[in-house]
């Protein structure tokens, strides 16, 4: 709710609240003033203690002993009464992000950071060996990094035993123990760079994690923010320049709850951890109210407040810890206190991971098909409602004891009214709806870039529509054409993977925005072909492309821009801008976690156009090296090079180094005829094959202009030079090597599958190991068809056995790159059609169609031969063409909706055919122009050879 409150004065609610946390342990220390509203005279205050001629005169009893009552101070009991259940009341209603902004012990934690006194090490660079500092942080597979939870829950635990055995009215005890937590707080502030205190060791952290759920009942939610970075408690600060807040966030947890707390939320949901720390603060909670009547034998105790100012609170650690049916039980209460919150831990766990267990069953028995994750989450959903109102049963009830009982009632239905619409908006809420929310704002935005307003149609602005209702507009939007619905996707793909909404391309909610935006599956990894070649790193397993990360990039870049563009504005050279400025930037370095390649990057990136697109160029000509040793590799090394899988392998790689040589090309554009650009050129010209080069020259950019008129007459002279030096001789690797890192390199589905089916062939017990992973990893449909083909170790795999079977895409395809009429197919085009089509087994002599059938289907021979027959004059049948497999059968009579003119008859046993419906061939001539040139093509041949027979006919 406060992520939009200025920074400015947050800050200076922190500095007061802070002041006042402080001014309330010197209270416990000294305290001349609240002990008078406890004096019996002091008519007006509800906390006086009652004189013994009041109405109910019975005393407190702990143990069967009055507990003696004197004015005393409140502060212990407006600590623990009024200030802990307030604190509650707005991490529930108003979100984690309100109570991380103004919490006092989150404010002390970063007094080392601006003192600039954090714990640094020295790091060396291996490959430069240049020494720089940075600030430590929490490493994610650490055991703190792993197990941070268990240990808050176990602080937890420990706070509340002190709590009862040494400061619940012990207010020197009290008030040293808030400021040896003060100093825990700033001690990791030092040890530790970013919140690592609020991370990973506050005993408050779980108790936000359960009151907060996926969000607050007014919190904010991150993923429907704009994107500028400032999200609801996200690390901030100002720049004193501008005025403007930028992020400070480091990285040092992710997903981080600061910055997106739902996204943490459904990230844990279902981890032993979390379900640990739900269930196990419900057995505090209970435990924890509970052990107040064990030890007194009456809840008297616990309402009256009487606990808060108990006399001599340490002399009784060592006297009877229980008092049951009038019998005081011997155990220390040193011992009595751990043990009962440890039991109620122990037996909270067990009971709600039974209830658990019965829920799943009757759901099952019910067949309710929930998965996992949102069976969790309904659980914990339940676990949040249950603790908290049991927390308001008891946390509150001494100071609302005091009220009139109106007030006390008001104050209940309330509670009880919040906590309820609370479990109604959260209950059924599931991971997949926030993710469709994510990707929902940011296709908006895209819609936004584009220029498409639509207020003057639904008298709405873009941002004012609900997630479904952008959902329908992108899909239904006249004004979109499919140019522009591929631009629309390809942005949505990739603020979707920049922003974390999704971590992978293969989501379902973009096969969602696929159907409904028309984007076929070709083409969805088209774009991402593009956007590996626009972004090698979004796509970088060894780089990490968090939202935390970006965010700490992005602070960095920013904090950088504001210290140097003053001096380059002057006119100062960027080298000596940087070296004035050296120590600030090492500064910067150390609080950002920045290594000298982030550094590099964010300079080339902020410095210069120039050098950020030669620093793309330098990535784009290491992809192409990469591609053109595997491209040599599958033409040296297999027995058969000629084989389809092969072709295939081949044509998808060269379809790639078109791409990143447009792209080059395009960088060439860019930098005219620089230095940069003649070196640059000089590179391709040494690194890339004359033919495809001149082929790459020859071609158009996007807007249709030949790049032998926008590059600069000097690059392509020195493009055009025939002093070529390519290697012509491959690395000592293997073809098992080259299709290995194929396999698990690549994006595409299609490149995958031929890949793993040409490891088939060279290593069979290898791709049978490589299939059962990839079956385990649940990946697409065409991948997941050729591993589970390989596993059935059929030594024919992909042969045909006689009698027919069911044919796999691969199949097809391979016999579709052998037909003269598809061959020249693009190869995502060429897979819409082996997609498309069936397949049909014949016996010798039987018809596959008939002359004056209606033309319905192309058929494509795919194994044998068959006879093309016509009728004589006299009525015989005559056979006037035979064709062999790869050719087809009717697609002029498809075209030309008139009937067969002839009759199709099957010559061997067996004969198999492909079958393309007329529909799907028309919508792919109309997606397709080098379809319908070679479909021309052919009817142009087919045209000529029946002309040539009907002349012989006729002489």
């Amino acid at each position: 709710m406060l992520n939009r409150l200025s920074e400015r004065k947050m800050h200076v609610v922190r500095w007061l609240l802070a002041i006042g946390w402080l001014l309330l342990i010197a209270s416990l220390f000294y305290d001349p003033l609240t002990a008078y509203l406890t004096e019996p005279t002091t008519l007006l205050s509800p906390f006086r203690i009652q004189p013994e001629s009041a109405i109910d005169p019975t005393c407190v009893q702990v143990q069967g002993v009055c507990l003696p009552e004197q004015p005393y101070s409140m502060t212990a009991r407006i600590f623990w009464a009024m200030i802990v259940p307030a604190g509650l009341l707005i991490i529930f209603v108003f979100g984690h992000e309100f109570w991380r902004r103004i919490c006092p012990l989150s404010f002390f934690s970063q007094i080392p950071k601006a003192l600039g006194i954090q714990r640094k090490r020295k790091v060396v660079n291996p490959t430069t060996g240049k020494t720089h500092y940075e600030l430590i942080s929490v490493e994610k597979r650490s055991w703190l990094g792993r197990n941070f939870l268990y240990l808050q829950f176990a602080f937890l635990w420990l706070g509340l035993v002190i709590r009862i055995l040494f400061v619940n009215s012990d207010r020197l005890a009290l008030g040293i123990f808030l400021i040896l937590t003060i100093l825990a707080a700033m001690l990791v502030g030092y040890l530790y760079a970013g919140k690592s205190w609020c991370q990973y060791f506050c005993p408050m952290a779980p108790v936000q994690m359960v009151y907060t759920g996926p969000r607050g009942l007014l919190g904010s939610q991150a993923h429907l923010g704009q994107q500028h970075g400032i999200t609801q408690s996200i690390c901030r600060e100002v720049n004193p320049k501008t005025g403007q807040e930028k992020s400070a966030c480091v990285g040092c947890q992710s997903p981080c709850i600061d910055i997106d707390a739902e996204r943490s939320y459904w990230d844990g949901v279902t981890r032993p951890d979390r379900r640990f720390v739900y269930y196990g603060y419900i057995g505090l909670v209970v435990g924890f109210y509970f052990y107040y009547f064990l030890y007194s034998g009456n809840w008297k105790y616990y309402f009256s407040g009487a606990w808060t100012h108990e006399e001599n609170q340490l002399s009784t650690l060592f006297s009877p810890g229980f008092y049951l049916w009038q019998q005081a039980i011997p155990i220390p209460k040193l011992i009595a206190v751990p043990l009962t919150l440890a039991v109620a831990v122990i037996l909270a766990c067990w009971l709600f991971s039974f209830l658990e267990h019965l829920y799943r069953n009757y759901l099952h028995q019910r067949k309710l098909n929930l998965d996992n994750e949102q069976i969790a989450h309904q659980v914990l959903t339940v676990c949040t409602f249950v603790a908290w109102n049991l927390f308001w049963i008891f946390g509150s009830r001494p100071n609302l004891a005091v009220l009139p009982e109106w007030a006390e009632r008001f104050f209940t239905g309330l509670v009880m009214l919040v906590s309820g619409v609370w479990f109604y908006r959260t209950f059924w809420r599931s991971s997949e709806q926030y993710s469709r929310e994510g990707i929902a704002n940011t296709l908006r935005r895209q819609l936004n870039k584009q220029g498409l307003d639509v207020s003057k149609i639904l008298n709405r602005s873009n941002e004012e529509l609900k997630p479904d209702e952008v959902y329908v507009l992108a899909k239904v939007l006249p004004i979109i054409n499919q140019t522009q619905k591929l631009e629309l996707y390809k942005g949505v793909v990739q603020g979707a993977l920049k922003d974390g909404i999704i971590t992978s391309a293969e989501s379902e909610l973009l096969e969602e925005l696929q159907a409904g935006l028309g984007i076929s599956t070709n083409e969805h990894y088209n774009i991402l072909a593009d956007l590996g070649i626009e972004d090698p790193s979004l796509f970088d397993t060894n780089q990490s492309v968090s939202l935390e990360n970006q965010l700490r990039l992005d602070g960095y870049r920013q904090s950088l821009e504001s210290l140097i563009f003053d001096l380059i504005g002057r006119g100062t050279p960027i080298p000596e801008a940087l070296e004035r400025k050296h120590d600030r930037i090492a500064a910067l370095k150390q609080n950002y976690r920045i290594t000298d390649e982030e550094q590099e990057r964010i300079l080339n990136t902020v410095f210069g156009r120039a050098s950020g697109v030669l620093k793309n160029a330098e990535l784009l000509l290491q992809q192409f090296q990469v591609m053109a040793v595997r491209q040599q590799a599958l033409q040296q090394l297999p027995a058969n090079p000629e084989a389809p899988v092969y072709v295939l392998l081949r044509l998808a790689i060269g379809d790639r180094q078109s791409l990143v040589l447009q792209r080059l090309l395009s960088i060439l554009e860019i930098l005219e005829h620089s230095p940069e650009a003649k070196e640059l050129a000089h590179q391709m010209s040494s690194t890339i094959a004359a033919p495809l080069l001149s082929n790459g020259l020859n071609a158009e950019d996007k807007n249709g202009r030949s790049w032998q008129t926008t590059l600069a007459p000097q690059i392509l002279a020195i493009l055009e030079s025939p002093s070529q030096s390519v290697p012509s001789t491959l690395p000592a690797i293997t073809l098992s090597s080259v299709l290995s890192a194929i396999l698990y390199e690549d994006l595409e589905p299609l490149v995958r599958a031929l890949s793993l089916y040409a490891g088939y062939l060279v290593d069979a017990s290898a791709a049978c190991r490589a299939a059962q992973e990839l079956l385990e990893t649940n990946q697409p449909g065409l991948l997941e068809e050729t591993a589970q083909k390989i596993l059935q170790h059929d030594p024919a795999f992909p042969p045909l056995k006689p009698g027919g079977q069911t044919l796999t895409t691969l199949d097809k395809l391979f016999c579709l790159s052998e037909s003269h009429f598809f061959n020249q197919l693009p190869l995502t085009v060429l897979l819409d059609v082996a997609v498309s089509c069936q397949s049909r087994v014949y016996r010798r002599g039987s018809m596959i169609c008939r002359m004056g059938d209606r033309s319905q289907e192309v058929l494509i021979l795919f194994d044998g031969q068959a006879d093309v027959q016509i009728k004589r004059n006299d009525g015989s049948e005559q056979t006037v063409n035979r064709i062999n497999k790869g050719e087809t059968i009717g697609e002029l009579g498809v075209l030309t909706r008139a009937p067969r003119s002839a009759t199709v008859v099957a010559s061997t046993d067996p004969t198999m055919v492909l079958v393309l419906d007329a529909q799907r061939l028309e919508f792919l001539l109309k997606r397709n122009p080098e379809l319908a040139i070679g479909l021309l093509a052919i009817i142009s041949k087919r045209l000529q050879t029946l002309t040539k027979l009907a002349e012989s006919l006729g002489k």
